[in-house]
């Protein structure tokens, strides 16, 4: 997203601001690799909540995860600059 020139060059960003989107800046920034929902990693299958908290919630979290990102990218910086 940025250009950085060694020295007394400085930095400027790579693409005009209505070109980055905060999808680009979230993916720049955030860890999230992959789900942005981890939750109950190891259930025991034992446990009535356990054994089916992922068959009943990855669906809808994945879902909810493509809305985010979605929006993210009908943003724009220059949406948010002009905000300010």
């Amino acid at each position: 997203m940025i250009n950085i020139t060694r020295g007394r060059g400085g930095m400027k960003l790579a693409k005009p601001l209505e070109e980055i989107t905060l999808y680009d800046v979230y993916n720049a920034v955030d860890c999230v690799n992959g789900s942005l929902f981890h939750f109950h990693e190891n259930p025991n299958p034992d446990c009535p909540v356990g054994k089916n908290i992922h068959f009943v919630l990855d669906d809808c979290l994945s879902e909810i995860q493509n809305v985010f990102e979605n929006k993210l990218r009908s943003i724009t910086v220059k949406d948010i600059a002009e905000k300010i």
